[in-house]
């Protein structure tokens, strides 16, 4: 069996695995980089588990989530442009697991981020609600992704503005998602990380902070496979040679806020390849 196609395997059984065991989740925690590998293909897997869920009286308000996970293909056609198509699922509490949403994004590199200095990419994209998520309002989201370097260590911060459509909304303006990443190199496989992420749902009507969801919390990545940046670096023009990457991470985040569960757990599980 070549090594690609057994890594694809293990891909697939670590994702039917996570799917299996996934338990009580709001949302998925995503940490989306600036810098863009001309001819990369990327699989992605999000999941988060849950614990003391906030609970509402208002049988207006959503349902919590029991369970929430994200599958998204990612391509990059140049050095400096990506897209994105994403499948969301979801399982209200009570009712059946089913998809909920599909994204369509692309992304654009606007300063590539080289050893010590700064990164900046533009992202935008369009989500229109299917299946269990019917009757909630589709968005249009972008927004900057901010990277600094400074020798082992890598700040990411992304910003993603949005504006509900196509469907009954009580927007008045737009709404804010943000994630924000301090990761720390322990080897060329092992990265240690504090992340942060939160959502307004309405910049115009932002209400108490309470109602707001914040998280903060530590997170590692551990990556095998061939090293991209290096064979870039060795290949000639744009393209690189061949490679192929693994990378699996797990994350404990902690809500600051009455609108954020009590203890959140993430899972990462993606691979890239060209």
């Amino acid at each position: 069996m070549s090594t690609e196609r057994h890594r694809l395997l293990l891909l697939g059984a670590s994702l039917a695995a996570l799917g299996a065991l996934a338990s009580p989740a709001l949302a998925e925690f995503e940490v989306q980089e600036s810098t863009i590998d001309a001819g990369e293909i990327q699989l992605q897997y999000r999941g988060a588990t849950h614990h003391g869920l906030a609970e509402t009286d208002d049988p207006d308000d959503d349902l919590p989530l029991d369970q929430s996970q994200e599958f998204e293909l990612q391509m990059s056609p140049t050095s400096h442009w990506l897209l994105a198509f994403t499948q969301g699922y979801t399982q209200p509490d009570g009712e059946t697991f089913d998809i909920n949403a599909i994204e369509f994004e692309t992304q654009v590199e606007i300063v590539t981020l080289e050893g010590d200095g700064f990164g900046f990419a533009m992202q935008g994209g369009i989500e229109q609600p299917v299946g269990n998520g019917r009757g909630d309002p589709g968005d249009l989201h972008f927004g900057p992704i901010f990277e600094y370097g400074k020798g082992d260590f890598l700040l990411t911060n992304d910003i993603l503005f949005f504006k509900e459509k196509w469907g009954p909304s009580e927007q008045q303006g737009l709404g804010l998602e943000y994630s924000l990443q301090a990761a720390y190199s322990v080897s060329d496989r092992l990265v240690l990380a504090l992340e942060a992420f939160g959502e307004v749902d309405d910049l115009a009507a932002t209400g108490p902070f309470g109602a707001q969801e914040h998280y903060v919390g530590p997170a590692f990545y551990y990556t095998w496979g061939n090293d991209d940046d290096f064979l870039i670096e060795a290949g000639e023009g744009d393209f690189p040679e061949k490679y192929d990457e693994f990378t699996v991470s797990f994350g404990v985040l902690f809500g600051l806020t009455e609108a954020s569960s009590d203890v959140a757990a993430k899972v990462f599980v993606g691979y890239e390849f060209n």
